[in-house]
This record gives C-alpha cells, sequence and structure tokens, in this order.
C-alpha cells in the first residue's frame, strides 16, 4: 500500500516563501529555515504550552501578537519575526521575567549555558527600569539528595513540571500558589520522587533547578567534554562527560534518537561519582600471610602468570566482562579460551539458572525507539523503571498514542497506574498467565492459581489479541528460576499467538550486551556462533592462530559447583562481585575456600575482591577509550575523559602482560587494532551498527499438562503452589538506585536507595504481628537478615519481598541456587519481649 501524501501548507516567513507539512507550528517553520524565535517554556518533546510569551510573531490580518509555538501554520500566512512591533513585545516580556529574577549569574550554575542570559542579550533591553525591592525567597531548598530549587530565579515556564507529567509520568514537580506567589514544589513538600529528575536540571532555561552534585564545582567553559555510553544498565544510553582539570564533574545526556532521545535517567546523571573515589583501589594488592599487601606490578602479574600455568585448562575458570570494553572482552576470550586453553567462561554471574544463549539471548529484537511504535505491550517480570528506565519512557510515548500496556508481575509496580490491565500474581503462575493471554487457558482455570480475578485476565488477553504489532518484554524475574525454559516456551506461545509478536529478553548490565557479543559463555564463540560449529571454530582459529577447545564449559553455577568438588583451581574475576551478586552467598563462599587462586580485576575492593589472592586496579569507563554494546546489539564508542588514579591500568595491559608471561603475545597496540580484529572475526563488525543477537526460529511447546476443552485448556499440572508452616515465598527485585558496587560508591545515587526493607501484605503483617517500619528478621534456611517491615498491599499474601542491592544487608545471604526460598518473618521487638 503506497504512503498517503501529506498535505502541505505555504507561507512566508520575514520575506522567505516556506511549505510545511500540515500541523507545523510558526515556530517550527521558522527554525526549518534559520530563523531564529527566541522560547523558554517550548520544547520540542512536549506539545506546546504558550505560557511565557517570549515566542511572540506578527501575523498579517491578526490583530494581536500570537506565540509562534502554538500557532499552527496556515496556507498564504505572512509571518514576522522581526518587525519594530515584535521586538517591542519581546522586549516587554524579558523585562516583565527580569523584574523579581536575581541576576546572581557569577554564582548561578547555569551561567554561560543559559537560555535567559542568551536571549537577554540578543532580544531584551539594555537596562531595566524596575527600581523597587525584587521578590526574594529563602536561599535555597533542598529538594532532595540531588535537586536545588532557587526559587527566585523560576521564570514559571512549567518544563519541569510537564516533563513529570507528560513523559515521565511520575508527577515529581508541581506548581502551587497563584499569580505573584506561584512557585514550583513537591506535594508536602516531601523529598522529590523520580527517576528522571536529572532531565528537569537539564532543561530548565535558568538555574532555578541545579544540580546537588555540581553545584558550585565547575563553570561551563572550564569542562571539557568527552562523548561516552552510560556504564549502568544495558541500555547503553549515550552520554557526555565534563571534566575540570582531572576531575569528572557531571555527566550530560547526548541526544541519540534511536536509544535514549535527549535523555537520561537520574542513574545516567548521578552515578558517575564513583571514578573519583577515594575506594578506588589504585595499586595491585598480593595476598601475603594472610593479608592483601600492596604489590609491584611485576609481582602481580608473576604471580597470577604462575598460577595459571599450574592449574590444568580444565580447571580454570573465568567469571565477568559485563563491566568491560568490547576490545578488553576480546582480549580476555582471546587469553584464557585460546592461550590458557578454557571454556569455563561466564559473564552471567547473578544467575544460577542461566537459559542456553543459543534458546534465549539476551536483548531487544528491535531498536529502543521501536518499542514506542509497538500497538500493543506485554511486560512480564520486569519492574521496567527500576531496571530499564529509559525503556519506560518509551514505553510511556505508546501508551500516550493509546496503546495497551499489560503487566504480569508478582507485585504491583511503580507504573502499574499507568498500564490497561496490571495482573500482580502469585509467585509461579507467570507461565499459566501468559498461557491465558495467548488464549491456550481459559481465564477461570488461571484465576484461581494466580490468585488474579478472571475478568482481568479475560479483559488483557482481549487487548492482546486486537493487537498486530505486539511487543513482549521479559525479565529477570520470570526467567532467572528452575522453570524459566518453561517460562519462556509460554512466551514463545504468546508471540505465537499474536503472530510473532516482537521479544526482549531485559537482563543484564553496563556491556553485558557486548559479552554475549563476543562470547564470554561457556559455549559461545564472537558473533553468537555455538562452540559445536566447526566452521565458526574454524574461523575463529585462522584469526587467532590457536586452536579453540571443543568441550563446552560450565556456566557460573558450574563453576561453583566444580569448585565446591574441588575440581576448579583457579578462578580470574573481571569487573564483577559474585560474593555480592550470586543468588546464593553460602555456596560462593564454600566454593571460594576451595579455589586456590582468585584474581580480581577491579575498582574497589569488593566481597570478591577482598577474598582474593591477587587484586589487579583498573581503569574505569571514564578513562579508556573503547566500545561497548547495548542490549539491541548497537555498538558505540566511549572516549577517555580523564587519567586513572594511582598505578590503576587497562584490562587489556593486563591481559598482554599475562600473555608475555605465558610466552605469547596479544596484538594490542591500540583499541583500534583490537576493534580491527574483531571485525576479522565478526561479520557486520563496526561503530555505529547494530548486531542484535539472532533468535533461533519461533517454535511453538505445548503446555505441559494442558488438555483442550470446550472452553479452552484447564490448568496446567504444575501450579503455583504457598509455602507450608505459615512460611512466605522470597520475592527479590532490583532498585535503581542501589544496584552495583559502581552506584553505592556515588553519593548522589546512593542517598536516594533509602533503607533496605521486606515487604508483607497486610494481612500477612496482620499474621504475624509485625506493623510498618517494625525491626525484623527474615530467616531462610541459608541465613538471616535484621529487616525493617514495610506495610505494601501491592503483594499477595504468602510472599515477602526484598530488594537486591543494599550493601548492609545482602539478599543472597537468604537465597539458595537450587531455587526459590521460603522464609519466616518475626518481629524483633515481639519476639524480645516474649522473650
Amino acid at each position: 500500500m503506497s504512503e498517503q501524501k501529506v498535505a502541505m501548507v505555504h507561507l512566508t516567513i520575514d520575506g522567505r516563501p516556506v511549505a510545511v507539512p500540515k500541523g507545523t507550528t510558526v515556530w517550527q517553520a521558522a527554525r526549518g529555515i534559520g530563523i531564529e524565535i527566541p522560547i523558554f517554556c517550548y520544547h520540542d518533546r512536549m506539545p506546546p504550552l504558550g505560557a511565557c510569551r517570549m515566542c511572540l510573531v506578527e501575523i498579517e490580518k491578526m490583530p494581536k501578537l500570537v506565540t509562534a509555538c502554538t500557532q499552527e501554520a496556515g496556507e498564504d500566512m505572512v509571518v514576522r519575526t522581526q518587525s519594530e512591533r515584535v521586538r517591542q513585545g519581546q522586549q516587554g516580556i524579558l523585562e516583565f521575567l527580569l523584574v523579581n529574577h536575581p541576576l546572581d549569574c557569577p554564582i548561578c550554575d547555569k551561567g554561560g549555558e543559559c537560555p535567559l542570559q542568551d536571549n537577554t542579550l540578543k532580544f531584551g533591553p539594555g537596562q531595566s527600569r524596575f527600581i523597587e525591592t525584587k521578590r526574594m525567597f529563602r536561599k535555597h531548598i533542598r529538594m532532595g539528595p540531588v535537586l536545588v530549587l532557587d526559587r527566585e530565579r523560576c521564570i514559571l515556564c512549567w518544563r519541569c513540571v510537564r516533563f513529570g507529567e507528560i513523559l515521565a509520568g511520575d508527577d515529581a514537580l508541581k506548581g502551587f500558589e497563584r499569580g505573584y506567589h506561584s512557585q514550583i514544589g513537591t506535594p508536602f513538600t516531601e523529598p522529590v520522587n523520580s527517576k528522571f529528575i536529572g532531565n528537569t536540571i537539564e532543561i530548565c532555561p535558568v538555574g532555578a533547578l541545579t544540580s546537588a552534585t555540581y553545584r558550585f564545582r565547575a563553570r561551563p567553559w572550564d569542562n571539557r567534554q568527552s562523548q561516552s555510553v552510560c556504564p549502568h544498565c544495558g541500555c547503553g544510553c549515550a552520554m557526555q562527560l565534563n571534566v575540570r582539570g582531572n576531575d569528572l564533574v557531571r555527566t550530560r545526556p547526548r541526544e541519540h534518537p534511536e536509544v535514549n532521545d535527549i535523555w537520561l535517567c537520574d542513574k545516567g546523571f548521578f552515578g558517575y561519582e564513583f571514578v573519583t573515589s577515594a575506594e578506588r583501589v589504585t595499586t595491585p594488592l598480593v595476598r601475603r600471610e594472610g593479608a592483601l599487601r600492596e604489590a609491584s606490578w611485576e609481582d602481580a602479574l608473576d604471580r597470577v602468570a604462575r598460577s595459571l600455568r599450574a592449574a590444568p585448562p580444565e580447571r580454570i575458570g573465568v567469571m565477568g566482562g559485563a563491566r568491560t570494553t568490547n576490545e578488553d572482552n576480546y582480549l580476555l576470550l582471546r587469553l584464557f579460551r585460546g592461550i590458557v586453553g578454557t571454556n569455563h567462561i561466564d559473564f552471567r554471574t547473578e544467575t544460577a539458572h542461566p537459559q542456553p544463549a543459543a534458546r534465549a539471548p539476551w536483548g531487544l529484537d528491535i531498536s529502543i525507539a521501536d518499542v514506542e511504535r509497538a500497538d500493543a505491550i506485554v511486560l512480564a517480570g520486569c519492574d521496567l523503571t527500576e531496571e530499564y528506565p529509559i525503556i519506560w519512557l518509551r514505553v510511556k510515548k505508546a501508551i500516550d498514542r493509546g496503546v495497551p500496556l499489560i503487566i504480569v508481575n508478582p507485585w504491583a509496580l511503580e507504573i502499574a497506574r499507568w498500564a490497561r490491565h496490571s495482573l500482580v500474581h502469585r509467585w509461579g503462575a507467570e507461565g499459566l498467565l501468559l498461557d491465558a493471554l495467548a488464549g491456550l487457558v481459559a481465564p477461570e482455570a488461571a484465576a484461581g492459581a494466580a490468585q488474579v480475578p478472571a475478568d482481568q485476565i479475560r479483559a488483557a488477553a482481549a487487548a492482546v489479541a486486537g493487537a498486530r504489532r505486539p511487543l513482549v518484554l521479559v525479565g529477570r524475574t520470570a526467567l532467572e528460576r528452575p522453570d524459566g525454559l518453561e517460562i519462556l516456551d509460554a512466551v514463545d506461545r504468546l508471540r505465537a499467538a499474536c503472530g510473532g509478536a516482537g521479544l526482549g529478553l531485559l537482563r543484564g548490565r553496563g556491556n553485558s550486551g557486548g559479552a554475549q557479543a563476543l562470547g564470554l559463555l561457556p559455549d559461545m564463540l564472537p558473533g553468537y556462533r555455538p562452540l559445536s560449529d566447526a566452521a565458526a571454530r574454524s574461523a575463529v582459529e585462522s584469526v587467532w592462530g590457536r586452536r579453540v577447545p571443543t568441550i563446552p564449559g560450565q556456566t557460573v553455577r558450574g563453576m561453583c559447583e566444580a569448585a565446591r568438588a574441588e575440581r576448579l583451581e583457579a578462578l580470574y574475576v573481571v569487573g564483577a562481585d559474585p560474593a555480592t551478586d550470586y543468588p546464593d552467598a553460602g555456596a560462593w563462599a564454600e566454593a571460594r575456600r576451595r579455589i586456590g587462586f582468585l584474581a580480581v580485576h577491579e575498582l574497589f575492593l569488593t566481597r570478591t575482591a577482598a577474598s582474593a589472592d591477587v587484586v589487579l586496579p583498573v581503569l574505569s569507563f571514564a578513562e579508556k577509550t573503547g566500545t561497548v554494546c547495548n542490549i539491541e546489539g548497537r555498538i558505540q564508542r566511549q572516549d577517555q575523559a580523564r587519567l586513572g588514579p594511582g598505578l590503576a591500568r587497562p584490562d587489556s595491559f593486563i591481559f598482554s602482560q599475562i600473555a608475555s608471561r605465558l610466552g605469547t603475545t596479544l596484538a594490542s597496540a591500540s583499541w583500534e587494532d583490537v576493534f580491527a580484529e574483531i571485525a576479522r572475526v565478526i561479520p557486520g563488525w563496526g561503530e555505529g551498527a547494530r548486531l542484535a543477537a539472532p533468535r533461533p526460529p519461533l517454535e511453538v511447546r505445548p503446555a505441559p499438562g494442558a488438555a483442550a476443552g470446550p472452553a479452552g485448556p484447564a490448568v496446567p499440572s504444575v501450579a503455583p503452589r504457598d509455602p507450608e508452616d505459615g512460611t512466605l515465598t522470597l520475592l527479590t527485585g532490583t532498585r535503581l538506585f542501589n544496584r552495583g558496587q559502581m552506584a553505592l560508591r556515588c553519593p548522589g545515587v546512593r542517598n536516594q536507595a533509602g533503607e533496605p526493607f521486606v515487604a508483607l501484605h497486610p494481612a500477612d503483617a496482620s499474621r504475624l504481628g509485625v506493623s510498618d517500619g517494625a525491626a525484623c528478621e527474615v530467616r531462610s534456611p541459608r541465613g538471616a537478615l535484621r529487616l525493617a517491615a514495610r506495610i505494601w498491599p501491592g503483594l499477595r499474601p504468602g510472599q515477602a519481598y526484598v530488594p537486591r542491592g543494599y550493601d548492609a544487608a545482602p539478599v543472597n545471604t537468604l537465597e539458595d541456587e537450587q531455587g526459590p526460598v521460603a522464609v519466616t518473618v518475626r518481629a524483633l521487638v515481639a519476639a524480645a519481649a516474649a522473650g
């Protein structure tokens, strides 16, 4: 079908003819031909408002000046943007705005990049006629850990308020009072609650909203700017690093239409302070007489090489790679698979139940930008604003177009109010509900086991059935468990029922996409090719000049089991912390006790590094140039912005030095050389290219135990069950502001995380005698934690939720690598009184 012809309108702006699509505003038309019309309230990512009146223009046959941002261009319209009437109108508006503006530019963080400064210089009066006392407010208001408000600078453009209302959907800031007393604030003056508040600082046209982490630290002209990529989650948002001297002082979004557009989440905005943290490891550490002691690089590398030579290849394992560049990961693979000769390589340190990479590769089938173009979205087992907040902004745009969002999750998500249907279910019912959405299980049959009303399931299924471009997004809550493959089968049945819906498996962090693409997996080669593919092995061997071992290696869990069985002698960990992340602290601790040698590449002395025999200090993302891959397989470059601290070295330097001590060399003269070699191994590899993980053909496997009937299939034989003896099923989830060792070293991020807690349904809390905020002991067969209770109706009865990532309360203390655990919760005050 041919594309519909776009209707055009023709107008004249300052004597210049222009043709634009119908619906274009005068301001947009003028910008299209390079004519500047000043603005404050208008932002091209939000609908026009016309609040500031700065964009006044003169249009023939209209009696008054009109706002160009709201006026739609019309046929034969004649517009003047620089007439005397317009000049007087713009000067008048600026004069009114400056009546109460403090003009404290010398101490304002916005100075030098301030639209109010620029517009005043270009379009404003030369001096003010106002001689009375200006309006004054108390200086300044701290609106939360990272946001500072100077009310007297605010010009009430409403950009910050509308960003929260329209784009983020969190209503973080609001306007209060009226007229002369109008001001921006939060309800009841509570700390701002948002995961995107950094964007309001970025779009504020004056210095009313400023960053607490950047305040008074630098002027724009003092900063060097480098392009980079956010190192935290797998979205790979384009960002700009600002460095003064050798101090990284702030990060800003860098426009990338296909990824983050012009936005960052707050972890991207404020999660940079770890780079200059005093806790950085700055010199090699070697264990001597039971303690880690400072050593030279020669001593540390000699110790590593001796230990690797002493162990048979099949008794050497490698974990990590999600925080290093593609080039570093490639050299890591060459060193251990090509030179050392082991296939025990896995970057997935956060799961004990990984799916086969060829069956369930991580990532998106489509670009992040295409998410907003779906016409129905199913979100299963993924807390989107906590795990991939930038993708939420795309989903929100789809919702604003009327696209239904269907959430399937065992607890109520923050974004549930925007969902058409939110199916909060009992843990274990994900597959059942997905089959019900596909029409393979009758809603009435699924309702009882899932504890979700049948009418909700039926309505959600109808919303999915009517879609032509549906998208299914699945997270780690649904997949990283013993029955993860069964859940994936249910996902495939739903996709097939929708005519082949798009799929996104949203897991991993940082450069997990690059680690996957480069083959940091026990059974995969670079380029998503299986180790069993003889032709693929031959292609890699021809570049490496070495044989590739053919027997698949062990996953992270397999390596832990091998260590406990004393079949793993040496472990090499690169930018990972399995002691904190692996979902069974006891199992990891036992494995570590039986590993003869542990070497760790790290920025900080993490739990894993603290138990190592050798700790090798490395550079952060801001201190080296290289590339990374995001969850859509997009290859992006990050540039070195500063020098590293102390004796920290690039990962590539370490790999090359170890290879040299093992009697060979690695071709690593520069990151460009390594990048070029990767392109010889992986077809299509190149900066800016998108190499999404190939999905296997959609294969529909029947639901286990399902039997067709007139009203649809019956309940599968495997149904979720509640724990016995009054215990609760433990649920764990990711939280944006406390995930990862890097975030813990960023005060601007860490201070937004709050304190660790255990969430209980009101019925369970009442039964257990636990009040909101009470100190509790949460105990599983694996261990115990002391946590504050939070009463949360967003859970189903019989479940307890404990978030991941709190350093003082590691939830993996409670977890079991074998599968889900049941916990007991008791109030410590009540227990003490009874004792």
